[in-house]
């Protein structure tokens, strides 16, 4: 098999099984392929390191990268035809100690309303996060990688653009989720598109809704708040543990109080847990906003007296073990 009819077959492959990620890592035989299902990681194929270069070499032509460079970090996205959908991967690259090139890829699995299905825990807690959503402001996601949190955003977008027709403009790097519905920018500072600088521009759009991918820096948290304060509905994410460690991370961005009293309106902490029925995995929230507040640990337990999770999941994601 060649290298793009390998590298097709492992895409296609890592999209029907619903993997979040394919890992391509160097070892001592050469390259080891790897596909994750959430927490669960399976080896999938053993390759020769001259295999493996190959193949890391021709995805990251697909997708645009520079492939001259095999030491720093570098990210590209590009897509697949799956069947009749056209489906996103991310790319990131980076070589180790040995200058060996390490290549991880991203499933951005079909978001498409009329396809995807959404599993929640409960499915009470995601309509009380779109009656929480009463205002403009801003409304911060966090959770971990690959817990849904674009998914989350979007799909929140989508259903307030279905009440009135809004103008919905998104800022990623890179772009994870195609919506011919919403004007979206892609981060790229090679060029000097970064989000401070995209915010600023996507501000004079106008936008109804401004999705911002990733609150990584002080300058991006600044912008944001600007956008909330000047009348915005704002959302985006932010890395930290539980719903309580974003306002601890908000501060150590020099945000002040009184400008995070007036603009965040809702702080949501998700994960994607691993359920007894047969949907395998389900979305579980936390979150505060408007005046709605539900408790992280609280849910947990009615999850599993109601027999959603096991007792070893209950243990495994409640802050009391």
């Amino acid at each position: 098999m060649d290298v793009k009819k390998q590298a097709r077959h492992l895409l296609r492959k890592g999209f029907k099984m619903s993997a979040s990620d394919l890992y391509v890592f160097p070892n001592q035989k050469g390259y080891e392929l790897s596909f994750r299902y959430h927490h669960d990681i399976t080896k999938y194929q053993q390759l020769t390191s001259d295999e493996g270069e190959k193949l890391i070499l021709y995805l990251k032509y697909s997708a645009g990268m520079d492939i001259s460079e095999k030491r720093k970090t570098q990210v590209g996205s590009t897509s697949i035809k799956v069947g009749k959908k056209l489906l996103r991967i991310r790319l990131s690259t980076v070589g180790d100690y040995l200058n060996r090139e390490t290549l991880v890829i991203r499933f951005l699995q079909d978001n498409n309303e009329k396809n995807q299905k959404y599993h929640y825990v409960f499915d009470s807690q995601f309509k009380l996060l779109e009656k929480g959503i009463t205002k403009s402001g801003l409304y911060l996601f966090s959770g971990p990688t690959g817990a849904g949190k674009s998914t989350t955003m979007y799909r929140l977008a989508m259903k307030i653009n279905e009440q009135k027709n809004k103008q919905i403009i998104t800022i990623e790097d890179p772009v994870e989720i195609e919506n011919g519905r919403f004007l979206q920018f892609q981060v790229n500072e090679k060029i000097g598109l970064t989000y401070q600088s995209l915010v600023k521009v996507c501000l004079r759009h106008r936008p109804d809704i401004l999705i911002i991918g990733e609150i990584r820096d002080q300058e991006t948290a600044k912008m944001a708040i600007r956008a909330a304060l000047t009348g915005h509905l704002v959302f985006s994410t932010i890395h930290a543990t539980d719903k309580e460690s974003v306002m601890t991370r908000l501060r150590e961005f020099g945000i002040p109080e009184v400008e995070l009293i007036q603009s965040l309106r809702g702080i949501v902490y998700q994960e994607l847990l691993p359920v007894t029925t047969s949907n395998r995995y389900s979305v579980l929230y936390d979150l505060t906003m408007n005046g709605v507040k539900t408790d992280w640990d609280k849910s947990l337990q009615e999850a599993y007296e109601k027999e959603i999770i096991t007792q070893e999941t209950y243990q495994l994601y409640s802050s009391h073990f």
